[in-house]
């Protein structure tokens, strides 16, 4: 760390997030929508709902971290004519963290193939589900991250940074439902070292710094760096209601 390094505790930059915004569209034309339509957008504003809930309890262990590290919450990104929606980015001494929060209900196994299934019990009655791989959904993240900072830089610089990309940026999908199982004893190893249970997710972040060979990053460095994320950030002006087919005058 630097002479005059003083950053020592976390500091949020951007905290605010377009899932509130979708909860309040969505309770609005709840209100209005026909019979055929209500329980379905009932039922998305429950998902929005845990979805909100995971990623504060998330944004709460950030916050209690004690580290120095620039915290970032729902950036949206648009490169190429593609967009991505990045739950956290976490700028620390040595690493970067892409954080994929799922607030999972049911238990949750992980294969060999690295495929998930989700189990969830009804009473006496099992239902089980094959359910989208968040490895693979943060995956598309670093991809687009990759991308965006790559186009702002020389060619020198950018052979520099493609060769170390994978040693400072890291994908983790934090699990913030202390109440799911997930069974990981046949997942690939690779896939094992990037899930971690919310309330472990300092010490993940701890663990991940002290192990890194990365040179330490100065407070201007890591400040820097979280100012190109959050200019580069654009709203998410997606409307979440178009999938109701829904015409209703908001005046």
């Amino acid at each position: 760390m630097g002479l005059f390094d003083k950053l020592r505790e976390p500091v949020v930059l951007k905290e605010d997030s377009s899932a509130k915004k979708q909860l309040e569209q969505l309770d609005f034309y709840s209100k209005l929508a026909p019979e055929s339509v209500k329980e379905q957008i009932e039922q998305d504003k429950k998902l929005v709902y845990y979805g909100i809930k995971g990623e504060e309890a998330l944004m709460f262990e950030l916050k209690n971290s004690h580290m120095p590290m620039y915290i970032l919450h729902d950036i949206f990104f648009e490169e190429n004519g593609l967009t991505t929606q990045i739950d956290y980015i976490v700028i620390t001494r040595k690493v970067i963290l892409i954080i994929e929060c799922k607030n999972l209900y049911g238990n949750i196994t992980v294969n060999n193939q690295g495929d998930f299934t989700r189990t969830i019990q009804f009473g006496k009655r099992y239902h089980k589900e094959g359910i989208y791989s968040p490895i693979t959904q943060n995956q598309r993240h670093l991809d687009m991250i990759k991308e965006k900072r790559r186009n702002t830089k020389g060619l020198l610089t950018k052979a520099i940074f493609e060769h170390y990309f994978d040693d400072i940026y890291k994908s983790v999908v934090v699990l913030a439902n202390p109440k799911t199982i997930i069974d990981m004893k046949y997942a690939p190893k690779d896939i094992k070292s990037k899930i971690v249970k919310v309330d472990g997710l300092n010490s993940y972040i701890k663990k991940l710094n002290d192990e890194s060979r990365n040179e330490n990053m100065s407070d201007k460095q890591m400040k820097e760096l979280a100012d190109f994320f959050l200019q580069s950030s654009i709203p998410n002006t997606t409307d979440y209601t178009a999938k109701y087919h829904l015409e209703v005058n908001e005046e």
